[in-house]
């Protein structure tokens, strides 16, 4: 559907940018083509905020309140109004007049570009904003709902109604019906040799007992302890186990690393040390994607991110993306170091449970205020954290439900993209219950059966970034490096016959 978007004279530039913003990725999402102002004759229908307009009359046009109000990124975003229509409920920020059309566009602003975020001052112990203190956590808002994909297809229903005799066919770049599910390791630890994991068994064994309740799993782990004492094999160490279990099963994943130690919250590894070189170099070597887990640190300070980026070159490795670790970020302080890095995606943007943060089931250049435009990157929205289906208070027998229910709900609004995380400790029960590693492999299983497509990071960015490009939204020339034919050629697998690596113990069944 080619698409015309119509401002009013009062609304001035930065209300343009912003909602402009807005139209260019609903329209990226939902595969509808921009029509410029001097192309305007050649629309299917026209979207105006003007109360007189020079489109021609017997084009369909769709008037949108124009409701939304530039303000200060300090200052908190309006209180949500519920909404309904032909059965279908939602919140507003922006309540429109009975019979009016809301004014969509601000709503997909709203929550993409996580404005509200930006006038929250209090930070928990690590230096995040807390859950309760956002926008979702202030209003009991149910965060298992992607608004901003509910709100485009309101307007996506919007705009079918009004050109009921066309024929509206996206065109997506790939396979109709795909969901893109993007498989993610954060590698915050490795085997730290025999004492250094029984002491690290122990500590997960006291977490276990004090921050999940659970004195079940501390006894699982106790027990470990003393197998592994007693001469067993280490749980800790299942990073390589992973990677062969996911090339049998065909699915694509992205392993985050830490590239520096400047905190003690920072992973238990140097990116010199020599297990650690194998270890990266053994997972490029099954195709599967090396990336950077930005350090407990790597936001205080303006080029932080951007030398740990460096690190990982000066190994020549490739990194494309970033995730911090943590999820330890300011929108603030996030997007700009992103943007200096020069990465082509973040995957920071989630909470350490379930739900869509910025209400997005999709990838998006976040909003950039400081300049007001969409940033250089794209940002992989994280909707699962392992972790938090421990911490969430639910049964086991529940999870895989409630990750299976994300990711349907995902698959309701659209084509997808978003990610999920399961940390390589959560496998082989040393820190984690085993359903949790029951759920991951039982949510492989039913891909093909969902149509889900498990990739890596960059692989979803290779596959999309088009769509972006030609909205606007990402600069020509965007990952064409990357993406060139050499360098995102894939190398050949080594056999499994062949996968053993020089100090990693056998895999664990």
């Amino acid at each position: 559907m080619r698409i015309a978007l119509e401002f009013s004279a009062d609304q001035g530039s930065v209300h343009r940018a912003r909602l402009g913003y807005a139209f260019s990725l609903f329209c990226a999402i939902r595969g509808h083509h921009i029509v410029s102002n001097d192309e305007t004759d050649s629309a299917d229908v026209y979207l105006t905020y003007a109360t007189r307009h020079e489109y021609p009359k017997c084009k369909p046009l769709i008037r949108l309140s124009s409701l939304y109000r530039t303000r200060s990124i300090r200052e908190q975003a309006p209180p949500p109004a519920k909404f309904e229509r032909d059965g279908q409920e939602t919140v507003l920020f922006y309540p429109p007049d009975p019979g009016a059309e809301p004014d969509w566009l601000a709503e997909i602003f709203e929550w993409v570009s996580c404005a509200d975020e930006y006038s929250i001052q209090k930070r928990d112990s690590v230096g995040r904003i807390d859950f309760r203190d956002s926008y979702a956590g202030r209003h009991g808002l149910d965060v298992g709902i992607p608004y901003a994909a509910v709100a485009m297809q309101f307007l996506q229903q919007t705009l079918s109604n009004s050109v009921p005799g066309l024929m509206f066919e996206p065109e997506f770049g790939f396979e109709e019906g795909t969901h893109f599910v993007i498989n993610t390791h954060d590698v915050d630890i490795l085997p730290a040799g025999y004492f250094g994991s029984i002491q690290r068994l122990a500590k997960y064994a006291l977490i276990s007992l004090m921050v999940f309740k659970s004195p079940k799993l501390a006894a699982v782990q106790v027990g470990k302890v003393f197998s592994m004492a007693a001469g067993g094999i280490n749980p800790l160490d299942q990073t390589p186990n992973l990677l062969r279990k996911e090339m049998r099963n065909d699915v694509g994943a992205t392993y985050f690393f830490i590239p520096r130690r400047q905190h003690r919250r920072d992973a238990n590894y140097g990116i010199t040390d020599p297990a650690l070189r194998t270890l990266m170099e053994f997972v490029k070597q099954q195709g599967m994607e090396v990336a950077l887990h930005g350090s407990y640190k790597s936001l205080d300070c303006r080029d932080g991110l951007a030398s740990e980026f460096n690190c990982l070159r000066e190994q020549e490795l490739r990194p494309q993306g970033n995730r911090q670790h943590w999820l330890r970020f300011t929108l603030e302080k996030l997007i700009p170091a992103v943007e200096l890095s020069g990465a082509l995606y973040d995957s920071s943007i989630g909470w350490n449970h379930l739900g869509f943060r910025a209400g997005a089931c999709f990838p998006y250049p976040p909003y950039n205020f400081e300049y007001e435009r969409p940033a250089s990157f794209l940002e992989i929205p994280l909707v699962v954290m392992e972790q938090g289906l421990v911490t969430g208070g639910r049964p086991e027998e529940r999870w895989f439900g409630d990750v299976a229910r994300i990711l349907s709900t995902s698959r309701r609004y659209g084509w997808g993209g978003v990610s999920i995380l399961w940390h390589p400790t959560a496998f082989g029960g040393g820190q984690l219950p085993m359903e949790i590693e029951r759920v991951f492999w039982k949510l492989i299983e039913q891909k093909k059966q969902w149509n889900d497509t498990w990739t890596s990071c960059i692989d979803l960015v290779k596959a999309i970034s088009d769509r972006y490009i030609n909205a606007g939204l990402l600069p020509r020339g965007y990952g064409s490096e990357c993406f060139s034919v050499e360098s995102f050629a894939r190398p050949e697998r080594i056999p499994e016959s062949e996968m053993a690596i020089p100090g990693v113990q056998p895999e664990i069944n």
